[in-house]
């Protein structure tokens, strides 16, 4: 009988490439609920390999996997799908993208200290120049978004006008994307832990951290409605109230409440 970590790490395989392709289908050939022929296809051949995989203990996804076993045909359709629902993830299912992204990372970093063959080491480390000066360019500009994003979301943690949890996601993504240093230095910071931890772990949040924000975000929006209200500016009230409504909306309908872990005697 397979061992649960393995299934569920099966069933998260199955789940992110089967988003990957509605995503796909969606935006290319224009559907809405259901996948055209040849997506459901795809989608179900996808699924098979998955479930037939023998690697699953040791690798994180297929791009990670060291054998191709798709067929020539499936394997250029999933690259397009790949291609095209890769970037666009974050924007879709911002949790499993960064998930994605990290558990990736990991699992190439793990087989780089592998043995290489002499014969592939040549061909794996030389690069021309113009693709490191591009790597390079690609690095900084990551960076420079990812502190970007979380100055964006530490003046959030003030001032809840601005998305503290979307603007953090967004600042773990690009830091796992350029940089291993930035990226233990940022689950390792207290607005991490607080903030973002047991979200992008278990893709939900503590009853306990939803209310301690929707309360900061009642309080300091009630003091802006309040002063404001005195002097008769309605229009800033309206906005306030509408983005106060939406981040309740938000946190208490679409976010997922997680028990709180038992203490132990």
């Amino acid at each position: 009988m397979e061992d649960a970590k393995i299934t569920s790490k099966r069933e998260k395989e199955k789940e992110v490439v089967s988003l990957m392709i509605r995503l796909y289908c969606k935006k290319q050939h224009g559907t809405k609920t259901e996948l055209c022929p040849e997506c459901a296809e795809l989608e179900q051949y996808a699924r098979s390999r998955s479930d037939r995989c023998p690697f699953m203990e040791e690798k994180t996804f297929c791009s990670n996997c060291r054998v191709h076993c798709y067929k020539p045909e499936m394997r250029e359709k999933i690259r397009a799908v790949m291609r095209f629902s890769g970037p666009r993830m974050i924007f879709h299912h911002p949790v499993m993208a960064a998930s994605h992204v990290i558990e990736s990372k990991r699992e190439q970093r793990r087989q780089n200290k592998d043995v290489v063959p002499m014969e592939n080491l040549t061909e794996q480390t030389e690069q021309t120049p113009a693709q490191t000066e591009a790597k390079s360019r690609f690095r900084i500009f990551w960076i420079v978004l990812g502190f970007l994003c979380l100055a964006l979301g530490t003046i959030g943690v003030v001032l809840p006008i601005l998305p503290t949890v979307p603007f953090f996601l967004a600042t773990l993504f690009c830091f796992t994307k350029s940089s291993e240093k930035l990226h233990h230095w940022f689950i390792g910071t207290s607005l991490y832990k607080k903030h973002l931890e047991s979200y992008v772990k278990k893709e939900g949040m503590l009853l306990k951290t939803k209310l301690s924000i929707v309360t900061m975000v009642t309080l300091l929006m009630g003091v802006g409605f309040f002063l404001m209200a005195r002097k008769d500016i309605w229009v800033p009230c309206i906005i306030l109230a509408v983005v106060w409504v939406a981040h309740v909306i938000y946190f208490f309908g679409f976010v997922k409440t997680i028990p709180a872990p038992e203490r132990k005697d």
